[in-house]
């Protein structure tokens, strides 16, 4: 690109003006002669920018204000801090849609550098964007114009009103969570076995067999066989639920009856009870005024945005990151992360001393909470469990190196070891500079149930009828939509000859009649059950479910858009096809069906897996549970 010319950053999903001259896509792929794009740029240089992020947030933690760190003002005794529970050091792409903005800013530096252009138009919607380039260009000495593109118009409606209250008001609104799970409180204070060979399990109450557990045996696939294993070697269980609606069980008064049948047979099926079960007045009115103190300490640091400025760098992220501060110390994300911290302390100090402890690790705000109040309460040895992948862009899985490295006061809670499934995710850890000493390689529990499939050989081809075609949704409403009209405009330009099935993960459904022209059936069905009946699957852009059937050897076809991360979990391996356009999609199912696709080469070797789990029994009964 010629240097000194006008530059366009054309933030809009369809192609920019033609004429338009030297033009960098925002929300898409697009390249050409003068033509880029910011996401391609990002993926292309993704470790340097995804580490210059993550030391972003380090700066933001350590800088002081008044002589304090922004860590210590946070500090709420008992040397925790509520810092490592806000979302910025969540990094939850999930919970901050904003983050993939503060990622393409730094991208977009360095593309103007390389650049060099005379001046800079921003064609978009998005005054916030506009606010962040427009400091990005004055710190470049670069002449900046706001081409406004008029957004389309929303329909009132409640949630619009609500999101336009200030955020300490959006907070005790917020409540309403509380009291929709009071009835969850009849399962506080159980038995809880308390010999020195029980393990404890922190989980969530999903992804369970309804079939088992309907007829009172508990069955969760997120750990599936190995609490049956400990069982039988005479050692028993006590679990922390952490209670989530979902298609099984859609209600607390359902959760409270599978958990009650559970107790009734404890020693087969563990102890249990929920988290919020410790609910009390007395445990919402703590959480209240925590909440009131966070309100206080946000007014001390209302000069924190010059903090946000990038290190060595001219991107200032106030503008796109000002939401997640003020919701993590004043907002609804404040209110819950102080609940999160009263149920917890509650809860684990009441149990009686609890030598091993398990829990699912994806680095949560509750796991900070978690691991505090267990080592406040004196227990054992605690293991973090990823029990699914530790995709690229799922940012909340990594921290700078300094992060993990410092134990100084309030310094972030750390398990005492981390289990990981298999070499994949151990290489994602330590490429991330993990300390590898930490690491423990165990079975993928989650994944037992693929063994079957994963030991045929080769990847399936094909049949010669019709094609079949699994469709693996994640639970992301808006992405969800997206990602169905897509299918649903790349089923218009096919031929004949494909059936298509909805698989609908199991925390968000969505009604297919709003797809009337998708001729598609639903299936419900556990995927290890269904996936030798398909050839091949479409899967959402963030669902974990597209390495179930890439180990079962089908070809994956995953939607990526530009104006999302690529937050697929099979993101660098061979033989998957992403696509952005209904065109794309339909050239890649051809392409499979004709037999003219890569293939994976690589699926054997992204998971541990045997039945005997003799790692996890290892584990257990080892001294590879180090103190840290």
């Amino acid at each position: 690109m010629a240097r000194d010319s006008p530059l366009l950053i054309w933030d809009e999903k369809g192609d920019p003006p033609s004429g338009a001259g030297l033009t960098l896509c925002w929300q898409s792929y697009a390249q050409g002669e003068r033509l880029d794009s910011v996401p391609r740029y990002l993926e292309s240089h993704a470790e340097r920018l995804r580490a210059k992020y993550l030391e972003f947030i380090y700066d933001l933690g350590e800088h002081r204000i008044a002589g304090k760190r922004v860590i210590d003002h946070l500090d709420a005794g008992e040397g925790f801090s509520f810092w490592w529970m806000t979302r910025l050091a969540e990094k939850s792409p999930l919970k901050s849609r904003r983050l993939y903005d503060c990622l393409r800013l730094l991208a977009l530096e360095e593309l103007l550098a390389d650049i060099a252009p005379g001046d800079v138009t921003l064609a978009s919607a998005d005054a916030t964007l506009a606010q962040a380039v427009r400091r990005l260009c004055h710190n470049l000495g670069l002449d900046f114009q706001h081409q406004y593109i008029r957004a389309p118009k929303h329909a009132w409606s409640l949630r619009r009103c609500y999101e336009a209250l200030p955020f300490p008001v959006k907070g005790l609104a917020s409540l309403r969570r509380a009291v929709s799970r009071w009835a969850l409180r009849r399962t506080a204070h159980p038995p809880w076995f308390a010999e020195k060979s029980s393990v404890f399990f922190c989980s969530y109450f999903i992804h369970l067999d309804p079939i088992s557990c309907a007829r009172g045996e508990f069955y969760s696939r997120q750990w599936e066989s190995l609490p049956k294993t400990l069982h039988e070697g005479g050692r028993r269980t006590n679990w922390m639920q952490i209670f989530i609606s979902s298609a099984a069980v859609p209600d607390a008064a359902t959760g409270v009856a599978w958990v009650e049948e559970f107790n009734a047979d404890a020693r087969n099926q563990g102890c249990q009870a929920f988290l919020d079960g410790y609910l009390t007045f007395t445990i919402v009115l703590k959480a209240l005024k925590k909440w009131l103190w966070l309100n206080k300490v946000s007014w001390k640091l209302r000069g924190i945005q010059s903090a946000f400025l990038v290190n060595r760098s001219a991107v200032w992220l106030w503008p796109i990151l000002c939401d997640d501060w003020r919701t993590s110390l004043a907002g609804p994300a404040a209110l819950e992360n102080c609940l999160w911290r009263e149920l917890f302390d509650s809860a684990i100090g009441s149990m009686p001393h609890q030598e091993t402890g398990l829990y699912l690790c994806e680095n949560q705000a509750w796991e900070r909470s978690l691991l505090h109040a267990w080592r406040k309460h004196g227990h054992g040895k605690i293991i973090g469990v990823q029990h699914a992948t530790a995709p690229f862009w799922h940012l909340y899985y990594f921290d700078d190196p300094r992060t993990l490295s410092d134990r100084s006061g309030c310094a972030m809670p750390l398990p005492d070891c981390l289990a990981v499934n298999g070499p994949a995710a151990r290489r994602a850890f330590l490429s991330a500079a993990f300390p590898a000493q930490m690491l423990v390689e165990v079975e993928a529990l989650r994944y037992l149930n693929l063994m079957p499939l994963a030991k045929e050989q080769g990847v399936k081809s094909p049949s010669s009828g019709a094609m079949r075609v699994i469709i693996l949704g994640d639970m992301i409403p808006g992405s969800m939509r997206m990602f169905l009209e897509l299918v649903a405009a790349a089923y218009r330009l096919l031929p004949a000859g494909y059936e298509f099935t909805f698989k609908p993960h199991p925390g968000y459904s969505i009604d297919l009649a709003d797809f009337a022209d998708l001729k598609i059936s639903e299936t419900a069905e556990s995927l290890h059950r269904i996936l030798d009946q398909f050839d091949v699957a479409i899967a959402a852009n963030s669902t974990s479910a597209s390495i179930d059937a890439y180990v079962a050897g089908l070809p994956v076809i995953i939607e990526l858009r530009g104006d999302d991360l690529n937050l697929s979990p099979l993101r660098g391996n061979s033989g998957v096809h992403f696509v952005s356009s209904p065109t794309g999609l339909v050239q890649a199912l051809q392409a499979i069906r004709a037999g003219s696709a890569s293939v994976s080469s690589d699926r054997e070797r992204l998971f541990h897996l045997d039945a005997e789990l003799p790692r996890w029994q290892a584990l257990l009964t080892s001294s590879q549970v180090r103190g840290t």
